[in-house]
């Protein structure tokens, strides 16, 4: 136990290395990810694929776009960078100027924001939803209404995210993590406490559910400002636009909101679409969290892990240092992704099955959920890859290019989102129909992370001098196959052991394959001599020595 608490005191209270972070990060990405998956198994259990949880993913849209336009544009391009430079400096004057301005000011400007979507939100939610309410005579109640309350309900959630936000990006600046890790998990068990418990207490249920999202915001700010105090931080109410590091901010930052204002775009355009589908956006909003999973995990804790110490190394101008850690990640990445994408794409039907095949979640629904997933793993790599080479421009301060890349990668979402829906595929009348939002997305998603390879590389110079990161793939490109390969016929020898009808052969099944394909992936890399796996070990002998 005494080595326990030694742990948590020093996650708690030391600046990690980005290794030791993404690590941390990642762990509680893993936990975050299996409440959000239970979270989703509830929500599907109780209201299937069909209009109910359709309102619940629909009326969350707008109040999370509202926090992703404010917030996290600020947050990871400008606020870190530049409270890291004042950091370095060990200015405090300027830190406390900086972090309370920077937080009233977005604070305000969510509340106003909140303030007129409420009041116009009877006009707003017909146009992001157009097909939404051709189909209502199902459900017992009147869909516009609910949609509408309970979009109002939620709209108390980027408040309390915008200053958990602000917080996170201190925590983020000192490189602490714990907190900043953890919130998510206190949010998603305060969603899934209220669909047990409080849906149950209002005769519309999804009214509790709104309510879980909301005092699941206010815990993710609440459970990180111990943590923030401990940096130094005091509130003060001021608001200082004279400071120059505040219009700084504010211009960096508008670019990279204008960016995720075109991907939030990309979102719309898909719940457009998926709306003229009965449970469209449930099934969308379903595959979509499976297979975000191994992104969150390994592509976006690495990202989030090193982005302090990419802007630290070009704030010091060690562009070596800055290439160094860039391919480490690079490669930390592709080694857990490439194979999750094989992994996903041989057992999507089981895993789908597995979560979701039981309750009010219909044989129809799983069909349509399973394609989709098909459609999105394949674009899992190029999704993990892109939120490490974005924060490599936001640590040169180059918040322009990736606006311009996302544009463009806009238009060729929304194109693709409104066609290939609609695309017959098999004779005489099946079409792509939901599923091919998930193809759009993929499409746009390669070209995305092709776009971005290719800009940082014209702003940086090659990205893969000693051609590691090459190397790397190669060898984890062939490791994956054989992975893929023995998940395929490990399906087949499981079925005739076991009775893939009952939830206890299936989960044998699926957790079979994984295992052993896994362990085949890990010896196999290993006899291949990838330095990732061999970095692992390495760790795992220290850390045994250390015991």
């Amino acid at each position: 136990m005494s080595h326990l608490k030694k742990f948590f005191y020093y996650i708690s209270n030391k600046r990690l290395t980005a290794s030791h972070a993404a690590m941390l990060l990642g762990a509680t990405y893993l936990i975050n990810n299996v409440l959000g998956l239970l979270r989703e198994i509830i929500i599907a259990n109780k209201f299937g694929a069909e209009r109910t949880a359709d309102i619940f993913f629909s009326s969350f849209k707008i109040p999370d776009l509202i926090f992703q336009l404010l917030i996290l544009g600020a947050l990871s391009t400008a606020f870190i960078p530049v409270l890291v430079e004042h950091i370095s400096k060990k200015d405090e004057e300027g830190i406390k100027i900086i972090s309370n301005s920077v937080l009233n000011f977005f604070l305000l400007v969510a509340v106003l924001f909140a303030g007129f979507t409420f009041i116009f939100a009877p006009k707003i939610v017909p146009y992001i939803f157009p097909g939404f309410f051709r189909h209502t005579q199902e459900t017992g109640f009147d869909v516009f209404k609910v949609t509408v309350n309970t979009t109002r309900i939620m709209l108390l959630s980027p408040i309390f995210f915008s200053i958990s936000g602000i917080f996170s990006g201190i925590l983020n600046s000192y490189k602490r993590f714990l907190t900043y890790a953890l919130a998510p998990v206190i949010y998603n068990i305060s969603i899934i406490f209220s669909a047990l418990f409080l849906t149950e207490k209002f005769q519309i249920p999804v009214y509790g559910l709104a309510l879980g999202v909301v005092v699941g915001a206010f815990l993710h700010a609440a459970i990180q400002f111990p943590e923030v105090l401990k940096t130094g931080f005091h509130y003060y109410p001021i608001l200082n636009f004279k400071e120059g590091n505040i219009m700084r901010i504010l211009k960096l930052m508008l670019p990279r909101s204008l960016a995720i204002g075109v991907n939030q775009i990309n979102i719309l355009v898909d719940s457009v679409v998926a709306s003229f589908f009965v449970g469209g956006i449930s099934i969308i909003t379903y595959a979509n969290d499976i297979q975000t999973i191994p992104t969150q995990i390994f592509g976006i804790a690495i990202a989030t892990a090193i982005f302090p110490s990419l802007a630290e190394s070009f704030v010091k101008k060690d562009m070596g240092e800055f290439m160094k850690s860039f391919s480490w990640s690079f490669r930390r990445i592709i080694f857990f992704l490439i194979p999750a994408t094989v992994g996903m794409i041989v057992l999507r039907a089981q895993i789908v099955r597995l979560i979701f095949g039981f309750g009010n979640f219909n044989w129809e629904s799983t069909r349509w959920t399973t394609m989709t997933l098909l459609f999105f793993a394949v674009s899992i790599i190029a999704q993990g890859l892109a939120p490490l080479v974005v924060r490599g421009f936001y640590a040169i301060q180059d918040t322009k290019t990736p606006l311009f890349i996302g544009i463009f990668v806009m238009a060729l979402n929304a194109v693709l989102t409104i066609t290939l829906p609609f695309i017959v595929y098999s004779p005489p009348n099946d079409r792509l129909g939901i599923a091919g939002v998930a193809l759009a997305f993929s499409i746009a998603s390669f070209a995305n992370i092709i776009l971005l390879l290719l800009f940082l590389h014209k702003k940086i110079g090659a990205l893969d001098k000693d051609h590691r990161i090459f190397e790397s793939a190669f060898r984890l490109l062939f490791a994956s196959g054989v992975l893929g390969i023995t998940a395929h016929y490990l399906l087949y020898f499981f079925d005739k052991y076991v009775d893939t009808l009952t939830v206890i052969g299936l989960g044998l099944q699926t957790l079979g394959t994984i295992t052993i394909s896994a362990a085949v992936y890990l010896g196999l890399t290993y006899i291949l001599k990838c330095e990732e796996i061999r970095y692992i070990v390495d760790k795992f002998k220290k850390s045994d020595k250390a015991v």
